[in-house]
């Protein structure tokens, strides 16, 4: 029987003392037992090889699951555009701290530019009269912001654009 006063220490030569070599669970208990014993000492050493900062180290981070991606194919320019807001960024002389940027899925031509807000009418604004005046109106506008947003884009691009909103149908933009 081991005392409570030396069990770490055993715990540590049994796992980490350079003749162990930081097995895991199974070994570790194996090991503990030819020499030592005491009541739950293998739940102890499974905590110990669980907690063991060197094991832990060389396995780096755990991945968490993720979904798949879904692939999403285009077939040409302007098909399809992700739209997304950086900032707050340090105030411009012209007052803008947002970027709005705009990338083409199938070119990937990517378009910034300096915005004073985050709202839908001044993303629309930059949109129609910087983007789409030079390559045409997208098929498509994603945005990864949240929906209302992709909504009042939407409703603001057709008003910009003197096109009517079809409210009983989902909208061709996104």
């Amino acid at each position: 029987m081991v005392p409570h006063t030396l069990r770490s220490e055993v715990l540590r030569w049994v796992h980490g003392a350079a003749e162990s070599g930081h097995f895991g669970n199974t070994k570790t208990v194996w090991r503990l037992r030819q020499r030592f014993y005491w009541s739950g000492c293998q739940q102890d050493a499974e905590l110990h090889v669980h907690c063991c900062d060197v094991c832990t180290a060389q396995k780096g981070p755990s991945r968490r699951s993720q979904s798949p991606l879904q692939q999403y194919l285009v077939g040409a320019p302007m098909e399809r555009i992700g739209v997304d807001i950086l900032g707050s960024f340090p105030i411009t002389e012209a007052g803008n701290h947002f970027v709005l940027v705009a990338m083409d899925y199938f070119t990937k031509w990517p378009e910034a530019y300096a915005v004073l807000d985050q709202s839908a009418s001044t993303s629309a604004k930059q949109l129609v009269d910087e983007m789409f005046t030079r390559f045409g109106v997208p098929d498509e506008l994603h945005s990864d912001q949240r929906r209302n947003f992709e909504s009042q884009l939407f409703s603001e691009v057709c008003q910009r654009l003197g096109g009517e909103e079809d409210k009983n149908h989902s909208p061709p933009l996104f």
